[in-house]
């Protein structure tokens, strides 16, 4: 079942989570074991994220980070997938938002 509840004791989120790794110019791509032994998310739960657009085919070091804090959001908001996924693309329009002020300064 669906909730659009959210607990009260959803906690703010960690620090930006979308900084590049620029110590190398070739991504880094994991396979769905090592991206769920690096993240400890369960494969099943990556697979579940993957379907429904969570995150994104590609496993790389901001799929690392996505799942990161999409386990933050859920484990503290206690919020289902729907609001994960509606969740994590407002916040990913938002850090577009910010790179694009950045870059007219």
């Amino acid at each position: 079942m669906l909730s659009a509840s959210y607990g009260n004791n959803c906690a703010a989120l960690p620090p930006s989570t979308h900084a590049p790794d620029m110590s190398d110019s070739t991504p880094q791509t994991y396979s769905l074991e090592i991206l769920s032994q690096t993240t400890g998310v369960s494969t099943q739960t990556i697979v579940q994220y993957q379907e429904h657009g969570i995150i994104r085919p590609q496993f790389d070091d901001s799929t690392v980070r996505a799942l990161r804090r999409i386990e933050h959001l859920r484990e503290t908001c206690e919020m289902n997938l729907h609001g994960l996924k509606l969740l994590t693309q407002l916040l990913d329009e938002v850090e577009q938002l910010r790179d694009e002020l950045r870059s007219r300064r």
